[in-house]
C-alpha cells in the first residue's frame, strides 16, 4: 500500500475514534469486481490488490467515511492480452497513474441498503460517484456488499480508436463482497 493509502486510513481511524466503528481490509478480505463490455460480451474483471477503510454508525451516517484505495496494475480479467491493453497508455495507464481511489463522506439510507455519494478518482480525473450497498455483522467483521456504475469515458479510460463504444461499451460496473475486520486501535500519544 502506498504512503499516501496509508495516511488515509490513519486519518480515517483517527477521526473514528470519537464513537463510530471502524474497519479496515484489503484483497484478503474479498472481492473488487467489475464488469464491461467488449464487442458486445460482458466480461468481468477484478483488482487483486486494494484496501477499504470503513468508517461507519448506522445511526449517525453523517459522521461516516469511506476510502477505497486501488492498484490499478492489479487488474486481472483472465486474459493477458486484454490485462496488457488495460494498464496500456490507452485505458488505466497504470505507470502515470498507479492508484484509482474512492471517497466518500456523505452517506443515506435506501430501503435496506445505504448510498454513498462521493468522488472516484481514476487517471488523475475525480468525478462524482454513488456507490449502493448493504452491511451486516457477521462476528467480529463486517459484511458489505454493494456496487456502483460509472461511464470509462468520463475518467479518460479507452483514447484515441478506443473512445468509440462501438468494440468497448462506456458503462463499467463494480460490484465488492468484503468482509471487514475491525480496524486496529489507533495508537495513543
Amino acid at each position: 500500500m502506498s504512503p499516501r493509502a496509508i495516511f488515509a486510513c490513519l486519518a480515517l481511524l483517527a477521526a473514528g475514534a470519537a464513537g463510530a466503528a471502524a474497519w479496515q481490509g484489503d484483497q484478503a478480505a474479498g472481492k473488487l469486481q467489475f464488469i464491461a463490455t467488449q464487442a458486445g460480451a460482458k466480461f468481468t474483471g477484478g483488482f487483486t490488490k486494494f484496501r477499504v477503510c470503513f468508517d461507519f454508525d448506522p445511526a449517525k451516517p453523517a459522521d461516516g467515511r469511506l476510502d477505497v484505495t486501488v492498484v490499478t496494475a492489479s487488474v486481472d480479467t483472465l486474459d493477458d492480452e486484454r490485462d496488457a491493453m488495460l494498464t496500456g497508455e490507452d485505458f488505466l495507464w497504470t505507470s502515470k497513474h498507479p492508484e484509482a481511489r474512492f471517497h466518500a463522506e456523505k452517506f443515506r439510507r435506501e430501503g435496506k441498503r445505504w448510498r454513498a455519494d462521493g468522488e472516484l478518482t481514476l487517471r488523475g480525473i475525480a468525478r462524482p460517484v454513488t456507490v449502493r450497498f448493504q452491511i451486516a455483522p457477521s462476528g467480529a467483521v463486517l459484511t458489505m456488499k454493494g456496487d456502483a456504475k460509472f461511464r470509462r469515458l468520463a475518467f479518460g479510460v479507452g483514447r484515441g480508436e478506443w473512445e468509440s463504444t462501438e468494440w468497448i461499451g462506456d458503462e463499467v460496473e463494480v460490484r465488492f463482497d468484503l468482509r471487514l475486520p475491525p480496524a486496529p486501535a489507533a495508537a495513543s500519544p
